[in-house]
């Protein structure tokens, strides 16, 4: 059985190559800090702060709609809801 929380980090290859990162802090199936960093485009270029903070606090079961709702009027290439919400999964899966 995996440890409850801690610190850790995933890697998920979107479309032709395009690299996304997730360093997360969990404590249970809750987000306490994330960062996200990658090779993708997202406009506008605040939105990816914004997707953090509304992240933070929230349990991985809420991620996939929060995401919805913050990529609908949003531009972007090289990631996507569902991409960003895989790299989180994949985050928590791997926390030590």
């Amino acid at each position: 059985m995996p440890p409850m929380n801690g610190i850790s980090e995933g890697k998920y290859r979107y479309k032709a190559g395009k690299l996304i990162v997730v360093n997360a802090t969990f404590d249970c199936d809750t987000i306490l800090k994330i960062k996200i960093t990658g090779d993708f485009f997202l406009h506008p270029e605040e939105r990816i702060e914004e997707i953090e903070e509304h992240l933070t606090r929230k349990k991985i079961g809420e991620i996939e709609a929060l995401l919805e709702r913050d990529f609908k009027d949003a531009e972007y290439e090289g990631i996507s809801a569902e991409s960003l919400a895989h790299a989180i999964r994949e985050a928590w899966k791997r926390r030590a």
